[in-house]
C-alpha cells in the first residue's frame, strides 16, 4: 500500500509486490501487529472520550502509550490559539533517552515554521525525513527543528469546529526513520479521534455557558415563558412563569386560556386569532389571569407563533409579565386625578393652572366665568 504525504513521495512497504502482481489488481491491505493495533484502537477510543477534567492526565498517558508502542523518540499534540498564530498548549511524551522535547514549541509563533504554517490542515500528513537534508521549501522549518535535536518529523493537522485546532506529531532524533505506511494510517485515525474529543470539550463548554446564561436570565428576569408544541400537544412553563402565577414545579397547570378572566377572554381570542391568521406580526395583550391562589393578576402578554413551510403552526411561544402593581398604581392615580377634577369643578373659587412659562393649562368653571375665557 502507498500513502501520499506532503513531501511529494509515495511511501511503500519494502515487501510490497509490484502493482502488476497484486491479486485482482488491488494493493494488499496493510496490517498492524495485534498488540500495536490494540494500542492504537484503545488510544483512539480514549482520545474521543476525553473531558475537560481528564484531558491534562489522559492525553499525555495516551501519547506515552503510543511512544512505547511505536518505539518513537517523542509523540505530541500541539494545540494552536484561536487565530492559529502560535502553539498555545502542548501535550507530549518521550522515550527514556530522547533528546527531542516537543514541549519547547509552547508559545512559539507559527510564523517561525513557514512550511508547516502554510500546509497544516485537517488530516493532512506532512513529513520532513531529514532535517539536515531538507527540500528548499522545508529548509527554514528543518533548521529550527534540527536545533531542537529533531532529525525527522511527521505531522498531521486537525480542525476543531471548522478552524485549525492543532497538530498530532511524531519526532525522531535520527533522520530517515522507518516510518511505515501503517503509521501514517494510524496517525490519521488518531488525529481524527483527538479532534473529535477536543471538539466535544469545546461544545460542552459552550453548552455550559449557554445554560448558565439561561439560568441567570431566568432567575433575574421578571418575564415568565411558556412554549406550546403543537405536534407533541405539550406545554412547557418556565420556573419564573410558575412562580409568577403560584404554581410549584410539580403542580399541573390548567390550560392557558382557562386562566384568562372571562371578561377578557373574547378580546384575547380575537387578537390571538389575528396573529395566527397572519394579520398581526405578534400577539400583544394586557388582561387578567388567575393566580393559583384564586386572585386575579394583571398580565402583559406577548405571543408569537412558529410555522412550517406550509404555513401550519408548529409552536406557540409566549412571554408574560405580571404588571398588577403597575396597573393598581395607574388605577389609583386615575381615581385621584378624577377626584381632584371633581373638586376643582365644584369649589366656589376660581382655579387657574399654568406651566413653567405661565401658559394657562386649566381653568375651572368659576375661573372661566371670572376671566371670560
Amino acid at each position: 500500500m502507498s500513502v501520499r504525504v506532503e513531501d511529494g513521495s509515495n511511501l511503500a512497504r519494502p515487501d510490497e509486490a509490484p502493482p502488476n502482481e497484486w491479486p485482482l489488481g488491488r494493493p494488499p491491505t496493510p496490517s498492524l501487529s495485534p498488540g500495536l493495533e490494540l494500542t492504537c484502537t484503545k488510544v483512539a477510543v480514549d482520545l474521543q472520550s476525553i473531558t475537560a477534567a481528564s484531558a491534562a492526565e489522559r492525553i499525555p498517558a495516551c501519547l506515552q502509550a503510543l511512544t512505547d508502542a511505536w518505539g518513537a523518540d517523542s509523540v505530541f499534540v500541539a494545540l494552536v490559539d484561536e487565530g492559529a498564530t502560535a502553539f498555545e498548549t502542548m501535550f507530549a511524551a518521550r522515550s527514556t533517552f530522547s533528546a527531542c522535547n516537543p514541549e519547547v514549541l509552547k508559545g512559539r509563533s507559527l510564523d517561525e515554521f513557514p512550511w508547516l504554517k502554510t500546509r497544516l490542515a485537517h488530516l493532512r500528513l506532512l513529513e520532513i525525513k531529514d532535517t539536515a537534508n531538507a527540500s528548499a521549501a522545508q529548509r527554514e522549518d528543518a533548521r529550527l527543528l534540527a536545533g531542537l535535536n529533531v532529525g525527522a518529523a511527521l505531522f498531521i493537522g486537525f480542525s476543531i469546529r471548522g478552524r485549525l485546532g492543532g497538530a498530532f506529531g511524531v519526532w525522531s532524533a535520527a533522520p530517515n526513520p522507518d516510518w511505515s505506511a501503517e503509521l501514517h494510517i494510524a496517525l490519521k485515525l488518531l488525529g481524527s479521534s483527538c479532534a473529535s474529543g477536543l471538539e466535544r470539550i469545546e461544545l460542552a463548554e459552550v453548552l455550559a455557558d449557554v445554560q448558565e446564561r439561561d439560568r441567570l436570565v431566568t432567575n433575574t428576569a421578571n418575564d415568565g415563558l411558556w412554549d406550546y408544541d403543537v405536534r407533541e400537544n405539550s406545554m412547557y412553563f418556565s420556573p419564573r412563569w410558575r412562580a409568577m402565577l403560584g404554581y410549584a414545579h410539580d403542580h399541573d397547570v390548567p390550560e392557558w386560556r382557562l386562566l384568562v378572566h372571562p371578561d377578557d377572554l373574547a378580546h384575547v381570542q380575537t387578537h390571538l386569532r389575528e396573529h395566527l391568521e397572519g394579520r398581526a406580526e405578534i400577539f400583544e395583550s394586557v388582561h387578567r389571569m388567575q393566580h393559583a391562589s384564586g386572585e386575579w393578576r394583571w398580565i402583559q402578554s406577548r405571543v408569537q407563533g412558529r410555522f412550517d413551510e406550509n404555513g401550519r403552526l408548529k409552536r406557540l411561544v409566549g412571554v408574560e409579565t405580571d404588571i398588577t402593581e403597575r396597573k393598581l398604581y395607574e388605577e389609583a392615580l386615575f381615581r385621584e386625578k378624577e377626584s381632584a377634577q371633581i373638586t376643582l369643578q365644584s369649589i366656589g373659587d376660581g382655579v387657574v393652572t399654568t406651566d413653567s412659562e405661565a401658559r394657562v393649562q386649566y381653568l375651572n368653571p368659576v375661573a372661566s366665568e371670572l376671566t371670560g375665557w
